[in-house]
């Protein structure tokens, strides 16, 4: 038996904000990073200059097209580094892709350093 269906959803929604904590720019994305919304992102990333923080805690997706535009972002910066917080999807991904291996993770943060 064939039982049609449609699924309609909202399209994701992503906002990064970036903001200089002492010598350092913490870049953080709020919402979900995937397909369509990495190119904001990315966009962030190419606009800001070593030390970069990546704060990751507000994410509640992050896909395979995240995880490049870190990869990218970390191969011009080498002083990046990635705060993941406490999403267990985001950690999971982060470490199922490999890119646990290849980019300095934080496990935890100075307050100060997170954003607003």
């Amino acid at each position: 038996m064939n039982v049609p269906f449609s699924v309609h959803s909202a399209p994701a929604q992503l906002t990064v904000t970036s903001i200089r904590r002492g010598d350092t720019m913490v870049v953080a994305p709020v919402g979900e990073v995937d397909s369509a919304t990495t190119p904001a992102l990315e966009e962030a990333l190419r606009a800001v200059r070593e030390p970069v923080l990546v704060d990751l805690s507000s994410v509640e997706f992050l896909s395979c097209a995240g995880i490049r535009a870190l990869l990218v972002a970390y191969e011009r910066m080498p002083s990046l580094t990635v705060f993941l917080g406490s999403a267990p999807g985001v950690r999971r991904c982060v470490e199922l892709s490999g890119a646990a291996d290849l980019l300095p993770v934080r496990e935890s943060l100075d307050r100060t350093m997170l954003t607003p």
